[in-house]
């Protein structure tokens, strides 16, 4: 029995950190993974104007490309 406890001490710390290390991993897998699943929103280009267009100055005819 005093050989286990003696044993168990020398592991517990080893254990502790893999169990830190396992956790954080965890937390960086489910959270890359709600971010996959965020809507990617994509504005056309021709509904882009510009404010100098917006108010009739230098530039109006450009749009960007």
């Amino acid at each position: 029995m005093r050989r286990l406890d003696r044993v168990a001490e020398g592991i517990n710390p080893f254990l502790i950190i893999l169990m830190v290390g396992l956790v954080i991993l965890i937390a960086i897998r489910v959270t890359t993974m709600g971010l996959a699943n965020l809507p990617i929103t994509r504005v056309d280009p021709s509904c882009l104007t510009s404010p100098a267009s917006a108010i009739g100055g230098a530039g109006a005819g450009n749009r960007p490309s």
